[in-house]
């Protein structure tokens, strides 16, 4: 497509995609190393360090879940508890290696605690999170799709999104997205979801890292029942190549037809996660920024068997719609690095055929 491009002229969906796919057809290429993730150990690190944290959030959801599960009926107790685990998912989004490869056990641990007391609310600059909600408490049964971002701690997050879905009964299906090659250093690959559900039950397999007994329990018990889905089919992994080429996502219906029509179209709702996914859905123009997400996104908005799409991001570059005029001169007036410096983020839906 591009044959006179040089890497610094090059789009950016196609210079830098390319560049992993290069990396990972070496390493393929190799006898003994085909299957080496080079990024690995850094991703396995990172999580190892925030054992403490994560153990705290898998008690805090644990009980959460158990609560949501007494609550049925209530519909003012079941928003809530949707809400912190959508925001908790968005936030997540912020221990991306490939931007902040230093991230320590105490920073995941303060970012956690922004998440829980809602602070970071503030910093999003377009949420759609009741619109979603309204979609949510209508399925009974459904099935959600989750485009995946970043190992570690954003996964983590990601599969207790998923665990309260299924465990309160919006969703009976989940079906999650990885990549097939390492991606972008930390994204999440089949083998990075297995090892998260392997840690859960069995946390000592990586050494004691100071858990509360009780927050322990909690862990092993779900990475038990997350093993239990996995077993049973409710929850299947699918990393089709689609996701680690170089296309922006309108052109799914086309150039990823089997995707769409055997997957995602078949799907309630599919969120997709990140900075990357997100430049993919908007196909990385430069959009002004009140632009509605909705056109920006194009044919797999129109489609009329298309599922709600919901982005959850953390914005790390100057490519963002849906934001109003008044916020966004607010934010241009405050701090003018605001689109790309990771510290805001974006809760944004497609309806699809809800709409109807």
């Amino acid at each position: 497509y591009f044959p006179k491009a040089t890497w610094y002229s090059a789009p950016f969906l196609t210079w830098e995609t390319y560049l992993y796919r290069r990396i990972a057809t070496v390493f393929g290429r190799s006898k003994y190393w085909a299957g080496f993730d080079f990024f690995a150990k850094k991703k396995e690190s990172t999580f190892r360090a925030s054992m403490v944290a994560v153990a705290k959030l898998c008690s805090r959801v644990d009980a959460l879940a158990r609560e949501s599960i007494d609550a049925t009926g209530n519909e003012t107790k079941l928003h809530l508890a949707f809400i912190e685990m959508l925001h908790a998912s968005l936030w997540g989004n912020q221990t991306d290696l490939s931007m902040f490869p230093d991230l320590s056990n105490e920073k995941l641990e303060e970012m956690q605690a922004r998440i829980s007391s809602g602070e970071n609310n503030s910093k999003i600059v377009a949420n759609d999170t009741d619109r979603i909600w309204a979609i949510v408490k209508q399925m009974q049964g459904g099935r959600v799709d989750i485009v995946l971002d970043n190992s570690g701690f954003e996964l983590l997050q990601d599969v207790l999104l998923a665990h309260w879905l299924m465990v309160v009964g919006y969703a009976s299906k989940v079906v999650f997205h990885p990549k097939r090659i390492p991606w972008y250093v930390s994204d999440v690959t089949n083998a990075d979801f297995h090892w998260l559900v392997d840690v859960a039950q069995d946390p000592e397999a990586i050494g004691d890292s100071g858990m509360a007994a009780a927050d322990k329990d909690a862990l092993k018990r779900l990475g038990k029942t997350w093993a239990g889905f996995l077993a049973d089919g409710v929850w299947e992994l699918k990393d089709e190549l689609y996701w680690t080429g170089p296309y922006g996502y309108r052109f799914l219906p086309t150039q990823g037809k089997d995707l769409w029509d055997n997957e995602l179209t078949k799907s309630d709702l599919v969120v997709f996660k990140g900075d990357l996914n997100y430049r993919k859905l908007i196909y990385d123009l430069e959009w002004p920024v009140t632009t509605p997400f909705v056109d920006a996104i194009g044919p797999i908005a129109t489609d009329p068997r298309a599922p709600a799409i919901v982005a959850l991001r953390t914005s790390k570059c100057d490519t963002i719609t849906g934001v109003s005029a008044e916020r966004a001169e607010e934010l241009f007036k405050a701090q003018k690095n605001w689109m790309y410096s990771g510290e805001y983020g974006v809760i944004q839906l497609s309806p699809g055929r809800w709409s109807k």
